[in-house]
């Protein structure tokens, strides 16, 4: 019995060690002045409020990300919004995403954060149609309309009804937000069509919003039905709109029927604005016809007119996440790395299916992490190809 419990005493030590292993560690020096640090990356969907970092002192920052992987793209942020991300040394954006080096260093910020941490209260005056209305804004990361930010009805009178909500955010008086009448951004305010400004030290504001471009109702939603006829091979298909944020953690991936078509089904809704991709992410959209370089607007559909429509998808940006041409770099494995000589600029490699294992920004030789025996793809300084990795 003490052996047994010894050995799951050790198996849950190893458990946690493993773990703590997956983790990586974000170190950066930031410039002088700097009061907070944010990092807003593919571990955490972007959200520029969503991980703030732990001081170290006045110009270091340091945080433990468990989900994180090296090959994922991010920025730093002086503050819980885009408005204080990082720039380079000229003021301009940086030339490509950051992906994981041991310690990064801020060389300079779009704007410098100045916590102002509240609970503030907005009332809204809007049109008597509106049923629904929720709040969207800096506070969250302008998160899509969510039952989190659903506003509570007050009172009507002959100019409109009053709504509220109390909200908690780390920038109060800087607080950009704007509403919507419905939960999508296809419901958003029309007049004014500008963000508002907190912008006082007082815990309450009042503003008016006197149009929507639309206005739901919750009583004449219903569900769409889409078949789309898409280019033949197509394996699978994915349809992203307003309906889900625009958010790829909310993706649907649609049917598809012996005939090859694809089918979806868009439930409790009035109107739609969406697009179709032959893989979750957004370098893999339907483009048109003629020109496959160009996106297409977005697609729209309304209840109950096109309770039932059918598509055609004339053809897909990427038919497997990569366009293969050929490229010059001398490229070999040895033992699982793959090494690639002469690169300008950045590498990265893809597994068969797609998936981004690894990418590096480098000028002159690079080796990749160690791979499993099995075909590659490579993209080099813009450039890709198959390779085979032993």
């Amino acid at each position: 019995m003490k052996k047994v419990f010894t050995l799951a005493i050790v198996f849950v030590a190893m458990f946690a060690f493993v773990q703590q292993s997956t983790a990586l560690t974000y170190n950066v020096t930031v410039p002088a002045g700097t009061k907070a640090c944010y990092i807003a990356g593919d571990m955490n969907g972007w959200s520029p409020t969503a991980t703030s970092m732990t001081k170290v002192d006045e110009t270091h920052y340091t945080i433990d990300l468990p989900n994180a992987l090296e090959t994922h793209g991010y920025k730093y942020l002086s503050g819980p919004d885009w408005k204080y991300v990082e720039k380079d040394e000229n003021g301009n954006e940086l030339a490509a995403n950051r992906t994981w080096t041991a310690n990064d260093v801020v060389v300079r910020w779009n704007s410098v954060f100045v916590p102002d941490e509240r609970d503030v209260t907005i009332d809204v005056l809007v049109p008597l149609e509106v049923k629904v209305l929720y709040l969207v804004g800096s506070f969250n990361g302008w998160a899509s309309p969510s039952e989190n930010s659903k506003m509570s009805y007050v009172s009507q009178n002959v100019d409109g009804k009053i709504f509220t909500i109390t909200v908690h955010s780390n920038d109060a008086k800087n607080m950009e937000f704007k509403f919507c009448a419905g939960p999508a951004w296809s419901y958003e305010q029309s007049d004014p069509s500008t963000n508002f400004v907190f912008g006082t030290t007082e815990n309450t504001t009042a503003v008016v919003v006197n149009s929507f471009k639309a206005i739901f109702d919750p009583e004449k939603t219903g569900t769409i039905n889409i078949t789309a006829t898409v280019p033949t091979g197509t394996a699978k298909v994915w349809i992203m709109g307003d309906f889900l944020g625009w958010n790829w953690d909310n993706k649907v991936e649609g049917t598809k029927n012996i005939d090859g078509t694809f089918s979806f089904s868009i439930p409790m809704v009035m109107s739609i604005e969406y697009r179709l991709y032959n893989n979750p992410d957004w370098d893999h959209p339907e483009v048109g016809e003629v020109d496959p370089t160009k996106d297409l607007p977005n697609r729209t559909a309304v209840y109950p007119a096109d309770a039932n429509i059918s598509i055609t998808v004339w053809r897909w940006k990427q038919t497997t996440g990569i366009d293969y041409v050929q490229i010059n770099n001398k490229v070999y494995s040895v033992d699982g790395v793959l090494t690639v000589e002469n690169v300008n600029s950045r590498v990265e490699v893809f597994d068969f299916s797609g998936r981004l294992v690894q990418q590096k920004n480098i000028t002159g030789t690079f080796k990749s992490n160690v791979l499993n025996t099995g075909l590659y793809i490579l993209r080099v300084d813009g450039k890709t190809a198959k390779v085979m990795v032993n």
